[in-house]
């Protein structure tokens, strides 16, 4: 069986801007699944930076399995017809879209899901979502608007056209402008607080959480209020996230994570700590199961996607769906003792996608690792994975990087058992916030 693992990158980059280092390599879990499976042949067909399926020393891939084919997309092959055409050229039985974030949009899913489609067309089998649902997923209004749909809950929205609400009443005619009148009248009735946030940005970056509705109205008046925007009631509860996993009906509904949250009660991309699995029937999983089950039947996914969660008087709420791979996705590898790469594949290797015994897991971040205290960390059993994203363009200091790590353990004491040795081992690298934030999780979940 010959397999393509394939995906694309809308923005330059610049390997000598950014970099990211990983342990386990990309070489090395390529290695362990060509072992695994030596019958078939891989292909790597990708624009750089190639996230979770190169190795890159600037804009060089630095190591290469040797059971591996790489393909680096030429830089004028752009287009999703030129790239598919690569992709069909090698005549392979299945495609794999291994689909990544991008900022300031996180849209490649669409650009994959254009891929795949073209390529499905030739008779070659694809795992990627549709194009269709990057979009919807892509514009948080239109999510919302899905959801609604479908029957799962969401936090109640209101929409903000900004030329409208802004530039309308610019208009030499018009004497007053009736569509926002209209927005802020529907954001006087919404529940406080409540959080505006870009409809298109990425991960919870540029939100702002307002307390009154004169407030709201300030922010949507001032000069950082540049884009369309959603106004959404926030759900104070315990937040989460959870994967789904699985192509064609068959899926498998990874259960959640919780979430820490900052000062203001949401989850921080690069300060938050994820801590699961979370299994206790008190936080209703097999409800969750089933609304997963459906969002996925509905929407047809085809990969992997991460959803954003909030549990609230005992009633769940999808915040977010991200239809690619994310931290969350090394993460949930780690839990099943996999590598990424075996979870992109499983749809093709595993006929039975249940859910076997999974390790407890915790996801923290520090800040930038040299190579020394990364191996001597990695040294440590219990530590599976770590991710460094190094940003030599950075203008300040929160922009640098991080390093994410990712520790197992057998129960939830041991997990903090573990995280309390590497911060006896390096004080210095664990900031108490983190470990605060994991010991508080540990404790909720230690209590069910």
């Amino acid at each position: 069986m010959k397999i393509v693992i394939f995906s694309t990158n809308s923005n330059h980059f610049d390997g000598n801007k950014i970099a990211t280092k990983t342990i386990p390599s990309c070489k090395e879990q390529f290695d362990e699944i060509c072992k695994k499976h030596a019958e078939c042949e891989f292909v790597v067909i990708t624009q750089l930076p190639g996230m979770f399926l190169l190795d890159l020393n600037i804009n060089s891939i630095s190591e290469k399995s040797e059971k591996v084919r790489y393909i680096q997309i030429p830089e004028n092959c752009d287009t999703p017809e030129q790239i598919a055409n690569l992709i069909i050229e090698e005549k392979p039985d299945i495609a794999i879209a291994a689909t990544f974030w991008t900022d300031p949009f996180d849209w490649l899913t669409v650009k994959d899901g254009l891929v795949a489609e073209i390529v499905a067309k030739s008779g070659i089998k694809t795992i990627a979502h549709p194009s269709k649902i990057g979009i919807e997923c892509f514009d948080k209004f239109r999510t919302h608007n899905l959801m609604e749909k479908i029957g799962l809950r969401m936090a109640k929205s209101v929409y903000i056209h900004h030329w409208l609400f802004i530039c309308a009443g610019t208009k030499g005619v018009v004497k007053e402008n009736v569509y926002a009148e209209y927005v802020l009248e529907e954001i006087r009735n919404m529940h406080f607080p409540v959080i505006i946030k870009d409809t298109v940005g990425l991960s919870s970056y540029g939100m702002q959480v307002v307390n009154t509705f004169d407030e709201a109205k300030r922010f949507l008046y001032s000069k950082r209020n540049s884009s369309d925007r959603i106004v959404e009631e926030m759900i104070s509860g315990l937040q989460f996230g959870a994967e789904v996993h699985g192509t064609d009906g068959k899926y498998k509904i990874m259960p959640p994570m919780m979430f820490s949250v900052n000062q203001y009660g949401i989850t921080s991309p690069k300060q938050s700590v994820k801590i699961g699995p979370v299994t206790d029937e008190k936080y209703k999983i097999r409800e969750l199961t089933s609304m997963l089950q459906k969002m996925a039947e509905e929407l047809e996914l085809s990969g992997i996607a991460q959803v954003d969660l909030v549990f609230s008087g005992n009633e769940w709420y999808i915040i977010e769906i991200n239809p690619r791979l994310s931290g969350m996705t090394t993460t949930y590898a780690a839990m099943e003792e996999k590598s990424v790469i075996e979870t992109l594949t499983e749809p093709v290797f595993e006929k039975d996608m249940r859910i076997k015994n999974l390790k407890k897991v915790m996801n923290f971040k520090l800040p930038l690792l040299s190579e020394e205290c990364m191996k001597k960390i990695s040294g440590f059993e219990f530590v599976k994975t770590i991710t460094q994203i190094e940003n030599y363009a950075a203008t300040q200091k929160r922009e640098v990087g991080y390093a994410e790590i990712i520790i197992d353990g057998s129960t939830f004491e041991e997990l903090m058992g573990n995280l309390k040795t590497i911060k006896e081992n390096f004080p210095e690298k664990i900031e108490e916030v983190f470990f605060e934030n994991a010991k508080n999780i540990i404790n909720t979940l230690s209590r069910s």
